[in-house]
């Protein structure tokens, strides 16, 4: 009875070393980068699906220049972007409104900031307004070093943008 009684002590130690094998990890995960999301809009103005990477004042400019944007530009302004990078995802022209976009998970891959956005569209059989949007939503990402930016959730392929750094 004795020795049944070892055997049961030792059970636990080796589920417990077992388990710590097995989350052991040899490969080096990268940490997320932080990105936070500043604002969305219904109207941002820019037609067509596709990813602006903001480094400079005159590129924000630029852009919130643009003619039947209707974003909260004040909050947009306030990112340092000598700390931060601003990320406009957009969707392109709609022919109603209820369409949105928003930030859903972020992960790191080598050089390439992958983000998933998730669509929200009108619900079949809703009233909605018949007036064209231009839905997008606006990010600040820490950091910066990636070659690569690639939105999941806007198109049926991911959209990929090239950094130039």
């Amino acid at each position: 009875m004795k020795h049944y009684h070892n055997r049961l002590l030792l059970i636990p130690w080796f589920l417990m070393a077992l388990t710590s094998c097995a989350s052991t990890d040899s490969a080096k995960s990268e940490p997320a980068p932080q990105v936070r999301q500043i604002t969305q809009s219904a109207h941002c103005g820019l037609t067509g699906p596709g990813v602006a990477y903001i480094r400079s004042p005159e590129t924000l400019e630029s852009l919130l220049g643009v003619v039947g944007q209707n974003m909260a530009t004040g909050v947009i302004r306030e990112v340092d972007l000598a700390r931060e990078q601003l990320i406009i995802v957009t969707l392109g022209q709609k022919p109603t409104a209820g369409y949105s976009l928003g930030l859903d998970s972020v992960s790191r891959e080598n050089s390439t900031l992958k983000l998933d956005v998730q669509l929200t569209r009108p619900a079949p059989g809703t009233m909605v307004a018949q007036v064209i949007t231009s839905p997008c939503v606006v990010l600040a990402v820490a950091g910066g070093d990636w070659r690569r930016i690639e939105v999941a959730g806007v198109t049926e392929r991911p959209i990929v943008k090239l950094t130039g750094q």
